[in-house]
């Protein structure tokens, strides 16, 4: 299935059938940078970075398996009443 992926400005089509390696570029990139959390102290100062298996982007999170596999969960709109 092809879902729309947005972090801040970019929108990208990322078809999730497709293995991660196979993925677009910049796709690649903006996950391995989602991924990666600064945790920080009182004063707001970085003191530890820790590298996650899921990344969290604006509409979705997204975890890459060891075998390429990629799984996209879209977040559920908040005014929406089940």
């Amino acid at each position: 299935m092809i879902y729309e992926v947005i972090k801040d400005t970019k929108t990208l089509k990322i078809d999730d059938n497709v293995f991660f390696d196979k993925q677009p570029k910049e796709f690649r990139q903006m996950y391995e940078a989602a991924r990666t959390i600064g945790y920080v102290d009182d004063n707001g100062d970085v003191i530890v970075t820790a590298i996650t298996d899921n990344a969290e982007f604006d509409n979705c999170f997204i975890e890459v398996f060891e075998n390429g596999r990629v799984i996209i969960t879209l977040k559920q709109d908040e005014d929406v009443t089940v």
